[in-house]
């Protein structure tokens, strides 16, 4: 029953009963189901959400109703400490109790700890053939949704370059379905996850894949609020290039425009992921 939070966010804009439902349900139906006592059909919920202004996908959001993920809370205690014994015990631990379940969501639950020690030590200690089940998982998704894009974004450090690539392009097919679903922060959460993915690939010098894959980026329109991703893509494609001509001009000047606009943050951002890879081409280089 979520009824009685659909009437907390009527009253909260000041919209009566007879505003909410008019045309749509009687004002009895509505006031059954603000009070918990019947449920009403989908088309008539969406219905009611667009009369006060709020879309499906903030209301799930915004009450209790709304599924979270289930995770192991000694995950993310050891997520949120950053200590790395303790990360290290806690994704042991949680890759053995897969290894006696077989169940592919106690994988799931425990990459992100294997993923957050490949950046603290720049060390994968995720077995290989695990690496090529949790790959496996993720070629078998059939609806990209918010919950697989975060993990699949949680995961990339683990996977070859072939498999991110190939990955990354199993949600480029599925793009309409993101963008049709009419929700933001799924399409900035796709977006971020395509950007970690480009990321990956440069730092592995795989830069066939990496281009390839932000020109298919590209095509996707997005609406002029979203610009900042259009900048980063652009800036991504400069840094791909540079791996290959040594370059470092266009990035500089384009990192220096981006504090002249006034946007320091971003330009921090830029600078970081460019040291990335220009420290990790100058280890190769020294190798």
């Amino acid at each position: 029953m979520y009824g009685h939070e659909f009437k907390e966010l009527r009253l909260e804009q000041g919209i009566t009963q007879k505003e909410a439902c008019k045309g749509i349900c009687s004002e009895s139906k509505l006031s059954r189901w603000e009070n918990d006592q019947i449920e009403v059909e989908f088309s008539t919920a969406m219905k009611l959400l667009n009369r006060i202004h709020i879309t499906s996908h903030e209301f799930m959001g915004w009450s209790k109703f709304s599924p979270q993920p289930e995770t192991d809370k000694e995950v993310t205690e050891a997520w949120n400490k950053e200590e790395i014994p303790l990360i290290k015990h806690v994704a042991k631990k949680q890759l053995d109790k897969y290894h006696q379940s077989k169940n592919p969501f106690d994988l799931l639950s425990t990459v992100a700890l294997f993923n957050q020690l490949v950046i603290l030590e720049n060390h994968n200690y995720l077995p290989e053939i695990d690496q090529i089940k949790l790959a496996n998982i993720f070629s078998k998704v059939v609806i990209w949704s918010e919950y697989y894009l975060s993990l699949f974004g949680s995961s990339i450090f683990l996977l070859a370059p072939k498999q991110v690539y190939g990955i990354a392009k199993l949600i480029l097919k599925d793009v309409s379905r993101i963008t049709e679903a009419n929700t933001t922060y799924d399409l900035e959460v796709m977006l971020g996850v395509l950007g970690d993915a480009t990321i990956k690939l440069i730092l592995s010098n795989d830069i066939k894949h990496a281009t390839s894959l932000i020109k298919e980026i590209k095509k996707i329109e997005l609406p002029h609020y979203m610009v900042f991703f259009t900048l980063t893509f652009n800036y991504l494609d400069k840094i791909a290039n540079y791996v290959t001509t040594k370059n470092e001009q266009p990035i500089l000047n384009l990192i220096n425009t981006m504090v002249q606009i006034g946007c320091p943050i971003q330009a921090e951002i830029y600078l970081d992921v460019f040291k990335q890879v220009k420290n990790n081409l100058d280890r190769k280089t020294r190798s």
